[in-house]
């Protein structure tokens, strides 16, 4: 266990408290009935702009709406998305909220009735036009509720684009349970991918001193309020999606502590690591089953998976990694940019990704730093992540439990394409983990080889 583990878990309250720009959060039955009080006390001016999508908005636009109006609320006015197909949380979705808002005949507060995309939308919205805003969550499905940045499909590539958190939520726990179970697997997919991300950091606070690009080293606060707490809240949310309401509200009590968490450190690093990059690239390919969008956290589950097993495989000797295979040469910098472009090609992205992949490429002289720390130091390193890794069938077991995907196949995924995701994940962010770790020892190959061969992973 790591020092920085020996610290009293925080509370749901404690993360509140820590946190910089949400001040209140109102959970409980009735909730929604302190709204009116909330807006007086937060809020100026009084009056709401609703946002919604359809099913959001029969779950708990209509009843809000009602509430408000009895309390002298005025609602300004109102944007429903369709419910099919499935939102996006793409920019043409932010320009649909500013215009509607910027035509409102009087100021009003943003209001996000819904789930995780409906949270981005209407965030990042407010952030542009300046304006504090509530959110109103319908299911356990994200931590994006309590986060600072929103997750945008922006030409052709999800990014997170920079916004403050809500200043208050709301979330009602009847609404909650009453989601659809795949909303609430799809967050458990997201609190799960917290395991990965917690070894990544380890990964990046390895190599942070070392100079390499996109390194983080840990935050002890931080990581305080999601990681020591996260067994206990993965194990009492299991069975959310079968509609049990404690372990609904258990997974929403844990998701808005890992958005807090964000909120805290400005940034994605404490949650969200290599099991993300492989979710992202399968938004920029706009993955789907039968015509319908692929959930956030289902594709991160496979992401989980993928990189629990990419883990087991880079650990496991316990006398040092594997070698790079013979007569390999690190490519130079116009290589690897002809390499990223080529694994881009045709994608509205490609630009961006190179650029990234420009800026996180390491000289030598710094390769060969983190190379031998990593060597010199590997038994020490692989007790600090593995401490943090449940085995992979554990862990494949836990996901199943939680009725979350187990196989690509699920998601619209060969075994083969979402394996050879990872070279592509590990192209796309400036953000140190084990995808960066691997290609930077030469072993890219030689992982993903050994990851299909296996009669275990993904399967």
């Amino acid at each position: 266990m790591d020092n920085y583990d020996r610290a009293s878990i925080p509370s749901l309250a404690d993360c509140l408290g820590a946190a910089d720009e949400t001040r209140e959060l109102l959970m409980g039955r009735g909730c929604y009935a302190e709204i009116p009080a909330l807006l007086g006390r937060l809020y100026q001016p009084r009056g709401v702009f609703l946002v919604s999508d359809e099913n959001t908005w029969k779950a708990a636009g209509a009843g809000l709406a009602e509430i408000l109006n009895g309390a002298g609320i005025p609602v300004e006015g109102e944007l429903r998305f369709p419910a099919s197909p499935r939102l996006h949380a793409e920019y043409a979705c932010i320009s649909a909220i500013k215009e509607k808002f910027s035509a409102l005949p009087r100021p009003a507060v943003p209001v996000a009735i819904g789930g995780g995309t409906v949270n981005d939308l209407v965030k990042r919205a407010a952030a542009e036009l300046k304006q504090s805003y509530l959110c109103v969550p319908t299911a356990s499905s994200v931590d994006g509720y309590t986060a600072y940045g929103a997750a945008i499909l922006y030409e052709g590539y999800t990014q997170t684009m920079p916004c403050p958190a809500p200043l208050a939520l709301a979330a009602e726990p009847e609404v909650l349970a009453k989601a659809p179970p795949y909303l609430s697997s799809s967050g458990f997919g997201d609190l799960a991918s917290k395991i990965i991300a917690g070894a990544d950091w380890i990964i990046s606070d390895t190599a942070g001193p070392l100079g390499a690009p996109g390194a983080e080293r840990i935050d002890e606060k931080v990581w305080n309020m999601t990681q020591p707490g996260l067994a206990g809240y993965l194990e009492r949310s299991t069975d959310a999606a079968r509609g049990d309401s404690g372990a609904v509200i258990a997974l929403f009590e844990a998701l808005a502590i890992t958005g807090f968490s964000m909120q805290t450190f400005k940034g994605s690093r404490p949650v969200s690591g290599s099991e993300h990059l492989f979710s992202h690239v399968w938004e920029m390919d706009d993955l789907s089953v039968d015509g319908v969008p692929v959930t956030h956290g289902h594709k991160v589950s496979i992401g989980t998976l993928a990189s629990a097993a990419c883990y087991e495989i880079f650990f496991a000797d316990p006398s040092g990694p594997p070698s790079p295979p013979g007569g390999y040469t690190r490519p130079s910098l116009p290589q690897r940019l002809d390499a990223v472009s080529a694994a881009f090609e045709g994608g509205r992205s490609r630009d961006l990704v190179v650029k990234t992949a420009g800026e996180k490429y390491m000289d030598d002289a710094t390769v060969k730093r983190v190379r031998e720390a990593v060597t010199d130091n590997y038994r020490e390193l692989r007790d600090r992540v593995l401490a943090r890794l449940p085995p992979y069938g554990k862990l494949k077991d836990m996901l199943g439990r939680a009725l979350c995907p187990l196989k690509p196949e699920t998601i619209g995924l060969s075994r083969t394409d979402a394996i050879a995701t990872a070279r592509r994940a590990q192209m796309i962010r400036n953000k140190y983990c084990l995808l960066d770790l691997v290609w930077d020892m030469g072993l890219m190959e030689t992982v993903l080889a050994r990851f299909e061969d296996s009669a275990e992973y993904l399967r």
